[in-house]
């Protein structure tokens, strides 16, 4: 994808709806968000800090540039989650 790309989800979707799919992609491909944004070279604190939480009523805003890292780091995932749901049909 290209950060044009995030662009046009960002406008689609909200901050904590992005965060939200991100969590949920990072669930279904089987990874933790802390190993996914060190893959796409993001700090796992700066990620926890978008978040919106009792703790963290006013989040920071994410960089579509970060953000775009680290879907990329999930598509580049789901050729291995094909492969092993391939493995266990088998």
């Amino acid at each position: 994808m290209r950060v044009s790309d995030f662009a046009i989800i960002a406008n689609e979707m909200n901050q904590e709806s992005v965060i939200a799919d991100i969590e949920q992609k990072a669930r279904a491909a089987g990874v933790s968000i802390s190993a996914l944004c060190n893959r796409a070279g993001v700090h796992p604190t700066t990620f926890s800090r978008w978040k919106k939480s009792a703790r963290n009523p006013e989040p920071m805003g994410a960089s579509l540039l970060a953000i775009g890292k680290i879907y990329n780091e999930l598509e580049k995932l789901a050729p291995k989650r094909a492969r092993r749901a391939t493995k266990v049909a088998a």
